[in-house]
């Protein structure tokens, strides 16, 4: 066997937030989106958790099997403030002379795709679409200035779901990887990336 030392990647921060609008979600069809893709410089810092659930099976004494399910993912973010435009779409808001309405009816929030880049050490980039994500109302905290102004950051939660499609959460693209084949982050948050399918029409191979 032959022993090989892989230069390591690790992450060196987050860029840009992406937002783009689902229009439709049919069970049997692949999902629309809004063709307006809202870019956000204003992420302080995310997080991201799983909703997970194990299965083992044991017999003649040993772990014959192990699947483990991903659910969904929650991605907490703390944002240096958010634009009213894209803050009101995606908490489903309307405005009539700047004027909207709460109400303790039950509502379900608008769906959205989330994109998402981190920068590697060696000058690579990860970006990510989450297709089907919904928001959770936030707390809000107002206070007065002083002579050392701050901006404090917001924390917004958002669970990514899987597409009634096909079932998928997340598509990532990792510009080191041998396969990126000259693939932007660019051309990859140009649109939703939300099935394998797309591949080949999205980013087709040059000779």
């Amino acid at each position: 066997m032959a022993v090989t030392q892989k230069e390591i990647q690790y992450s060196v921060g987050i860029e840009d937030l992406y937002i783009c609008m689902m229009a439709t979600e049919p069970a049997d069809a692949v999902p629309t989106f809004n063709e307006d893709i809202y870019k956000q410089t204003n992420i302080t810092d995310l997080t991201i958790s799983t909703t997970s659930t194990n299965f083992t099976k044991w017999a003649s004494n040993k772990k014959i099997i192990n699947i483990t399910k991903n659910t969904a993912f929650g991605l907490a973010f703390n944002l240096a403030g958010l634009n009213r435009e894209v803050k009101d779409k995606i908490f489903g808001k309307t405005r009539t002379k700047g004027i909207s309405f709460e109400t303790a009816a039950a509502k379900e929030y608008p769906k959205f795709a989330v994109g998402v880049i981190f920068p590697l050490n060696d000058g690579t980039k990860l970006a990510r679409w989450y297709p089907r994500c919904t928001v959770a109302p936030v707390e809000e905290s107002w206070k007065t200035q002083n002579e050392e102004m701050t901006v404090d950051d917001i924390a917004y939660t958002i669970t990514a779901d899987p597409l009634l499609f096909n079932d998928n959460t997340v598509a990532e693209l990792d510009t080191g990887a041998a396969e990126a084949a000259g693939v932007t982050v660019e051309d990859f948050l140009k649109q939703v990336v939300f099935d394998e399918s797309q591949i080949e029409t999205l980013f087709p191979t040059t000779p």
